[in-house]
């Protein structure tokens, strides 16, 4: 795999010192971040758009901790059956299912699920809703749950939102019939703003606490709250990080984007 030959070459330490760089990159409790001595754990974030920035920039940061670390990304079945599908693959991603994600984890492999799925292109709003596939995974293996929530990524890859009809219907409703809208990046993208990840504990649900819908249901919430409040505590630090400097302040004036309507 593309993946594991970078890791050996030092690509993941490279990058990440690059992303510390460009994006001021902070982890906040690195520490509860896993190693591959820990056994697996489902990786659970929340997520923004197309690009996933946020995937390449945590796994960057996990392999340089641990070259040994092994971790698959779960994605929509777009990514990794249509034309850039070779890419997603040779990266370590894997089509999203509760058999794979199991599958995964019973090898003792750690898996990052994004519960809001495809339904995070709907940047209108800052957190969309959480599937409950993962919970439906920790079912049949469960291991602890490593919540993790981010901020800055939305200023680093700033988005242009049309409603003209003829184009949400052409480009987007195909991907997900509840898209009304049109969208595409503000170049130039992505912008060098600063990204801070907040690491949670680790959550324990054991198989019998997944014993009917409305459990499910319940700790899904929950653990969205948990990823939600990890963001607002990321995107506080950030905040902070950045007033601190005056130099990065005005900085962050001029490279920072934001969601814009297109005229039609």
């Amino acid at each position: 795999m593309l993946r594991d030959h970078l890791i050996r070459l030092g690509v993941a330490g490279a990058l990440d010192k690059l992303a510390q760089k460009y994006f001021q990159v902070e982890f906040l409790n690195e520490e509860r971040l896993p190693r591959s001595e820990n056994g697996p754990v489902l990786l659970v974030m929340n997520h923004r758009a197309f690009f996933g920035l946020e995937v390449y920039l945590l796994g960057s940061r996990l392999y340089s901790r641990d070259r040994n670390f092994d971790f698959r990304p779960l994605v929509w079945k777009g990514f990794t059956e249509g034309a850039a599908g070779a890419w997603f693959r040779s990266m370590g991603c894997d089509t999203v299912s509760i058999e794979r994600g199991s599958a995964l984890l019973e090898k003792g492999v750690n898996v990052l699920i994004l519960p809001e799925g495809v339904g995070a292109t709907d940047v209108r709003n800052r957190f969309n809703a959480f599937r409950t596939g993962y919970l439906r995974i920790l079912k049949q293996q469960p291991v602890p749950i490593i919540p993790i929530g981010f901020s800055g990524v939305d200023e680093s890859i700033p988005w242009w939102i049309s409603h003209n009809r003829f184009l949400a219907e052409t480009f987007m409703k195909p991907v997900d019939p509840s898209f009304d809208f049109f969208l595409m990046p503000k170049l130039p993208v992505p912008r060098p703003t600063k990204v801070v990840f907040k690491v949670g504990d680790p959550i324990h649900v054991s198989a019998d606490e997944l014993n009917d819908e409305d459990a499910i249901h319940r700790h899904n919430e929950s653990i969205k709250s948990t990823v939600m409040n990890l963001a607002d505590e990321a995107e506080t630090h950030r905040r902070a990080s950045i007033a601190k400097s005056t130099l990065n302040r005005w900085w962050h004036k001029l490279a920072e984007g934001r969601i814009q309507q297109l005229p039609f």
